[in-house]
């Protein structure tokens, strides 16, 4: 009984293969496919709960001591590009991926930066167990097929 127990909660489980991330192919805005790739890890790995944590915490104590003033757009727009730059752990790039370097590419190609977005918190991608025989194919094409 217990096994059972044990068995059924680990189809719950995504933080250790949200820490582990997945691989996501990168289209150009074309739509054609490239040999580049990013690792991303997802929205339940360790590092990106510290990071929104953090973010948030920021955020809501600059509110509390400018007022509503400190919530520019670019303040939330720089926090949501703090979260997904944490998300990114390889690239393919020759460059090194570095959080500055991360975040450098995502305001320049913010497709990417979309695809990120939606792929880190589709649970399905970071489950421990097998969902299907073939793994979901990812996509950063933003052109329609």
């Amino acid at each position: 009984m217990a096994e059972e127990q044990k068995q059924s909660k680990a189809a719950f489980f995504t933080r250790k293969a949200a820490n582990a991330g997945v691989k996501l192919p990168l289209y150009t805005p074309a739509g054609e496919k490239t040999e580049h790739w990013v690792r991303i890890l997802g929205v339940d790995s360790d590092i990106f709960r510290a990071t929104d944590s953090e973010v948030r915490r920021t955020l809501m104590k600059a509110a509390a001591l400018e007022g509503d003033k400190a919530l520019t757009q670019k303040t939330i727009d720089d926090a949501r590009l703090d979260c997904l730059a944490v998300l990114v752990a390889d690239w393919s790039f020759p460059e090194p991926c570095t959080p500055e370097s991360v975040r450098e590419f995502l305001i320049e190609a913010p497709q990417i930066a979309d695809a990120i977005d939606k792929a880190a918190t589709k649970r399905a991608l970071f489950t421990s167990g097998e969902l299907s025989a073939s793994p979901p194919t990812l996509s950063t094409s933003s052109a329609s097929t």
